[in-house]
């Protein structure tokens, strides 16, 4: 079961605030496996896009299933999106980090 992801729910996504409120390091597993989290979902946004556009080409006179497919992809890509927002805050919370320690960041 994966785990909650406190610190980024908790500074509701800012890297500058949870640069404050973090004690320890950002290990770069959490950012790799939020590009994973993220990378496994583009799979579905693929066929819920093709599904939706499909219909809409083939059946455009279909509007429940045209509405249905169409609420589909949202949800795919409301997913996408978090995973995005979360390995993108990660990755700031790491530069920053990278700032404090030494002055320079690699990224």
């Amino acid at each position: 079961m994966p785990r909650e992801a406190r610190l980024f729910e908790a500074c509701k996504g800012s890297p500058s605030k949870a640069i404050r409120k973090a004690v320890a390091n950002v290990p770069p597993a959490w950012i790799q496996r939020a590009n994973e989290s993220r990378k496994k979902l583009e799979p579905a946004i693929v066929k819920a896009m093709r599904k939706l556009y499909g219909l809409r080409v083939k059946r455009p006179n279909a509007k429940v299933t045209i509405k249905a497919a169409d609420k589909e992809l949202r949800n795919a890509l409301e997913k996408w999106e978090l995973a995005y927002r979360k390995e993108v805050f990660y990755n700031g919370v790491r530069v920053l980090m990278e700032l404090n320690r030494s002055g320079v960041s690699e990224r």
